[in-house]
């Protein structure tokens, strides 16, 4: 028995065997004899005991190696130590630090564990270990951020800016006009079979939208993807009932601070905060469930603009369903974040709407907050995710400071880059390098010199893919890639 258990310990030191499974192995060879591996407090040096208690610390022996545990002498009976009844208090401070009355310290929770990656689920002996595997397998390295008086965008605008539409977004357009629907039909007529979709993939996308789709909107008509339908009730709601009584906000940093810090309590990976810019409020709301089209009457003062990523693994698969089902999943969490968010606003007595792809544009907004720069692709462009993000915000009029817009080298990283329009197979990406003022259709804005993109050959291949949306251009680009980017500095 001995031999065994000191055959599979020198497999485990050689890294022949991983822990779970050298774990596995000795326990499956101890199990009819008896060994007390796990007892608290045992000075057992028996290889399994030394290796599985939880109560045992990293020895720096280099005779035995890193991986072999010594035990600490810990006091169990504390355990049985309960407060009396009329003492038990779970905090011991008040909000301002000062401590209570006749409050009583929570029993400390002696029991010392393995430190746990929060990212993949692997648990290490020692936090140097858990580090080095955060740096090498998850962390990022990203750009420093610069703030800007004014985002880059106030350069290239050469003539009055009118508001948009919401009717000629292409997705809209498909609705209401002939000339598109034909140019859709002729692409539908096109379609050919995309060996990464099937039925099971399909399947993917509809467990990702699926909050989206049955809550995000109650209207009978809403599928996900959009955001709100007036009266129809659900996640993207306008009409829920606001406190009557009001929280003052004396410090609106702090307040900021707060609504930054609940956001991401809520889910959202990225938080800025922004004056709304009557510029990319749409002129026009179209609703593309009813096919209702009327006056925007949105008027709020500020845009919590939101981000929530889009994992990578499956972003890589565009396009593929598994790519769309990554998109799908973080359109599920949009509704569930901004109607989360909105709600703590409104319990403080203020107005706050959720919006997704309604109401405003979302791309400046999130380039006004500070977020990012626009890109290549004509999609925003993160320091933290690159592309792999989707956007959504909450509007409100409680008192806010706003973010200032910033750069990180992406525009220059743009002009000398075209991994995005080679990897685009509809060739809507502009290869040139001039900025320019000249839409592709009634679906671009005017007034702004940019990277346009042709988002009516997009919307085209995208039916052509056997109707599954394509991320190449996200997937693609550089700053997307999930990995130590050392080839920054180059």
């Amino acid at each position: 028995m001995k031999d065994k258990l000191a055959e599979l310990q020198q497999r485990l030191r050689k890294g022949d065997i991983s822990r779970r499974d050298f774990v596995h192995a000795a326990a499956l060879l101890t199990v009819g004899i008896g060994i007390t591996a796990c007892s608290p407090g045992s000075d057992s040096t028996n290889g399994l005991t030394r290796l599985i208690n939880p109560n045992w610390r990293t020895s720096g022996n280099a005779q035995t190696g890193p991986d072999v545990i010594e035990p600490n002498n810990y006091n169990y009976q504390s355990y049985n130590q309960e407060p009396p009844d009329d003492k038990q208090v779970w905090k011991t401070a008040n909000p301002d630090g000062s401590p209570l009355e006749n409050s009583t310290p929570a029993p400390r929770d002696l029991t010392p564990f393995s430190w746990y990656c929060p990212v993949c689920g692997q648990r290490f002996v020692s936090q140097d270990s858990l580090v080095s595997h955060f740096i090498s397998d998850h962390a990022k390295r990203v750009p420093e951020k610069l703030k800007l008086r004014e985002p880059h965008y106030y350069a290239n605008i050469f003539d009055k800016v009118p508001q948009f539409d919401e009717k000629n977004t292409i997705f809209n357009r498909v609705l209401w006009d002939p000339s598109y629907q034909k140019m859709v039909g002729e692409a539908s007529a096109r379609m050919r079979q995309n060996p990464w979709i099937n039925q099971e993939t399909r399947a993917w996308t509809a467990a990702a939208i699926y909050v989206d789709n049955k809550v995000g909107n109650l209207n009978e008509g809403y599928s996900g993807y959009d955001g709100r339908v007036k009266g129809a009730g659900g996640l993207y709601d306008w009409d829920e009932p606001i406190n009557a009584q009001r929280f003052e906000v004396e410090d609106t940093q702090w307040m900021t601070d707060r609504v930054k810090e609940v956001a991401h309590f809520c889910g959202a990976d990225l938080v800025g905060i922004t004056k709304v810019d009557p510029r990319w409020v749409y002129s026009y709301t179209y609703e593309n469930s009813t096919m209702k089209h009327e006056p925007n009457t949105a008027r709020f003062k500020y845009a919590i603009v939101l981000g929530i990523e889009m994992d990578w693994k499956y972003i890589n698969d565009s396009p593929g369903a598994l790519a769309e089902a990554a998109a799908s999943r973080a359109y599920s969490n949009m509704a569930e974040v901004t109607a989360k968010l909105a709600a703590y606003i409104r319990a403080l007595g203020y107005p706050a709407v959720p919006s997704g792809n309604d109401t405003a544009q979302n791309i400046p907004m999130a380039i006004d907050a500070g977020l990012g720069e626009h890109g290549r692709n004509g999609l925003l462009i993160t320091p933290e995710f690159g592309a792999r993000q989707r956007i959504c915000k909450v509007l409100t009029d409680l008192p806010l400071v706003a973010d200032q817009p910033i750069e990180f080298g992406m525009q220059d990283f743009c002009m000398n880059c075209h991994s995005c329009a080679n990897s685009c197979p509809a060739r809507a990406i502009m290869f040139e390098d001039e900025l320019t003022e000249k839409p592709t259709s009634i679906s671009n804005r005017t007034g702004i010199r940019r990277w346009v993109v042709n988002v009516e050959k997009c919307f085209q291949f995208w039916v052509e893919n056997e109707g599954v949306s394509c991320g190449n251009c996200i997937a693609s680009c550089p700053w997307s890639l999930q990995n130590n980017r050392e080839w920054l500095e180059t």
